[in-house]
């Protein structure tokens, strides 16, 4: 069964069913995309629609159809008149709801993300479309009819005011955002092929007086004059710890509000995107899963994090929440505001290119609304808390006569992952970088070693003292430190946060809360003091310091500002990290790493793509994408074997996205069609460098 529109299937004129059954009078043929991981068969196939069917069956329902003896499901793309095959066509089997799922604007997008990713149709269907629950189904349909003949109020942006020390540049995007609406209602509606475009931003939050919630009454605040004017908001935040600290906060939007993340059950989810589908909701929040969340009149995108490693979806062709999010931007013209207490490198670009503004204050602004970062004296024993620790939380513990701070204290822990201080097993020497004599980091017990220092990057490494190999982690674990404190502070509470057991919030009474990085709940009021121990630089890659510079302002955003008596004492012996932490000012740093992406070539100024597979296929394969995109685009960057596999990632500019995509989509099509093994393509895969 072919695709190509031409012909009416019979030689009289007349197009025939199988079974004798009579056609739809209009638009007899369906184009049928099937729900299939085979890339070559990830195209449309000509079905026949009955008179029966014709009512029910709409462009976007989901439908069965029978394809090489058993049934299987897909979506109907598209009605035509005719069809090239030729005999007698084979019917839909039935339509599986009236509900049309996969309509124009949820297939714009996916349409766009597969180009962007060198994904299929249905491998990206498959993420922006839940798998369907009838009960969830009619549960969402049901709230809509009860929505319509009782509408909730119109949400008053008076209920939702900025953060009183919100920055300028703030208040300004929000008055932007405001004439915006106005005119976009009242004048130019733009054309389809350029929307009117609404203010795009990227805020650099500091704690202020609102210690870790902030982005919430910044997003509130901005949202609701959004919704007030009758579009919509989508709202997309790393993980569900903050999806509960939003919901929470979400006062008269709650009633005009869906929940959208992949820990939700099918039911569940599947009538929130429903409902979000249909009009019942002006507000979607959720994880990345929501990227896709399909809502009319598009108004703002509010984004939270867009460096976390939770947007990395872990299915073919495996896109970024923060991506997609731009892609809807940039398809629908709605505004952007995205809300961190860092800055990406990525986010960085977008405002040197000038295509969003930056939202951050001045240096004396950010250290009033910042906590105190202190560092210790001396260098101290790797696996002993120092003694400026117990200062700190007998201070804010109320167990000394200084003026502090009184309140709960963070104690962040590394998380399991990555050894940040190695010692030789068979000495116990702390093990030293050969060229700069910084202390070595490492993968696990057997490597990669690394130096945060010089960049030094070793597969193994030997002691200098007795010659061995092996080596043993030398770090203050959670519940090592929660021993530890529990035995100093016998008095005072001590909260575990980590692992299984992650905690989302606790109270504003005097406590010692132990997380892993994170794992940190949120404290009423904010903490009196933090204690970052250890070192959490997260190894030799590209986004290394910055990974290590967003966790660590992630706990200090948690943090009470200075101007309230908020501190924290920091471990960390990266230099650059601990020079951004003393002045918050991440963004001065995500500068000067552009800089030095833009004189290397590396991403974001330029994408990459890993292939993997049999050495001899992706050898192949290579070969294939060099000749169809041309020589002089491709730039190998790094080449990697083991047991399993063999990998090659390289580099493109942002010019030949479309060429490299198309070429890899042609070659995976036509692998795929002739049985050759199969050989994965990623494109921007995060961490690969």
């Amino acid at each position: 069964m072919g695709s190509q529109p031409s012909l009416l299937g019979d030689d009289d004129g007349g197009l025939r069913l199988r079974g004798g059954l009579a056609p739809a009078p209009a638009l007899p043929v369906a184009r049928v995309l099937l729900e299939t991981a085979v890339p070559h068969l990830a195209r449309t196939f000509d079905y026949g629609v009955t008179q029966q069917q014709d009512a029910e069956a709409v462009v976007g329902v989901r439908v069965r159809v029978r394809f090489s003896g058993r049934l299987v499901s897909g979506f109907l793309l598209e009605r035509v008149d005719g069809t090239d095959v030729v005999g007698p066509l084979a019917p839909l089997e039935r339509v599986v709801s009236a509900l049309p799922v996969a309509d124009e604007g949820v297939m714009e997008l996916v349409h766009a993300v597969a180009e962007r990713w060198a994904g299929t149709l249905p491998d990206v269907l498959r993420l922006a479309v839940p798998p369907r629950h009838a009960a969830g189904e009619r549960s969402a349909l049901a709230a809509l009819e009860r929505a319509q003949e009782e509408p909730p109020p119109e949400p008053d942006p008076q209920e939702f005011p900025a953060p009183d020390d919100a920055p300028l540049a703030l208040a300004a995007y929000v008055e932007a955002l405001t004439d915006w609406l106005t005119e976009d209602s009242t004048d130019s509606k733009g054309s389809a092929d350029a929307p009117p475009q609404g203010p795009r931003a990227a805020a650099a939050l500091t704690p202020g007086g609102e210690p870790g919630t902030g982005w919430i009454t910044a997003g509130l605040h901005a949202a609701a004059v959004v919704i007030a004017a009758g579009r919509s908001v989508l709202w997309v935040v790393p993980d569900h710890r903050e999806l509960d600290a939003l919901s929470a906060r979400l006062g008269p939007l709650a009633s005009q509000t869906v929940r959208l993340s992949a820990d939700q059950g099918p039911q569940a989810r599947w009538s929130a995107w429903v409902r979000a589908h249909v009009g019942g909701a002006r507000l979607v929040i959720g994880t990345r899963a929501a990227a896709f969340a399909p809502l009319s009149d598009l108004g703002l995108v509010l984004l939270v994090e867009d460096g976390s490693d939770h947007y990395a979806e872990q299915r073919a062709p495996y896109p970024h929440a923060r991506e997609v999010c731009l892609l809807r931007v940039r398809q629908t013209g709605a505004a952007l505001l995205m809300l961190d207490h860092t800055r990406t490198v990525e986010a960085q670009r977008l405002v040197e290119t000038g295509w969003i503004g930056s939202i951050d204050r001045g240096r004396d602004e950010r250290r009033r609304t910042a906590p105190l970062v202190l560092l210790p004296h001396g260098d101290g024993a790797p696996e002993r808390m120092p003694p400026e620790a117990f200062d700190i939380l007998r201070g804010a513990l109320g167990r000394t006569r200084r003026e502090t701070a009184h309140g709960p204290v963070l104690v962040q822990v590394p998380r399991s992952g990555y050894l940040p201080v190695v010692a030789c097993a068979r000495c116990g020497d702390l093990l030293d970088c050969p060229r700069c004599g910084r202390r070595l980091s490492a993968a696990a017990a057997t490597g990669p070693f690394a130096c945060a220092g010089c960049g030094l990057r070793e597969e193994t490494c030997a002691c200098a003292r007795c010659g061995g190999t092996r080596v043993r982690a030398v770090v203050r674990g959670l519940e090592r430190t929660v021993e530890e404190l529990t035995r100093a502070f016998s008095e005072v509470p001590v909260i575990r946060s980590g692992g299984e057991e992650i905690v989302n919030a606790v109270g504003d009474e005097q406590a010692i809360v132990v997380a892993t990085t994170g794992a940190e709940p949120y404290a009423a009021g904010g903490y009196a003091a933090a204690l970052l121990l250890d070192s959490l630089w997260p190894g030799p890659g590209l986004d290394g310091v910055g990974r290590a510079i967003a966790r660590r302002l992630r706990a200090l955003a948690l943090v009470r500002s200075s101007g309230d008596g908020g501190r924290a004492l920091v471990l960390d012996s990266t230099d650059v990290v601990v020079r951004v932490l003393q002045t918050f000012d991440p963004v001065r740093y995500a500068h000067g790493e552009l800089a030095d992406r833009q004189a290397t070539g590396l991403p974001p100024v330029s994408r990459t793509v890993k292939l993997t597979g049999d050495r001899r296929e992706v050898l192949a394969v290579l070969e294939r994408l060099t000749r169809d995109v041309g020589d002089d685009v491709l730039r190998p960057l790094l080449t990697t074997d083991d047991e399993d596999a063999h990998s090659r990632l390289l580099a493109f500019p942002l010019a030949s996205s479309s060429r490299v995509s198309l070429a890899l989509r042609a070659i995976a099509v036509h692998r795929s069609a002739t049985g050759s093994p199969v050989v994965r393509h990623v494109l921007d895969p995060v961490g690969a460098l």
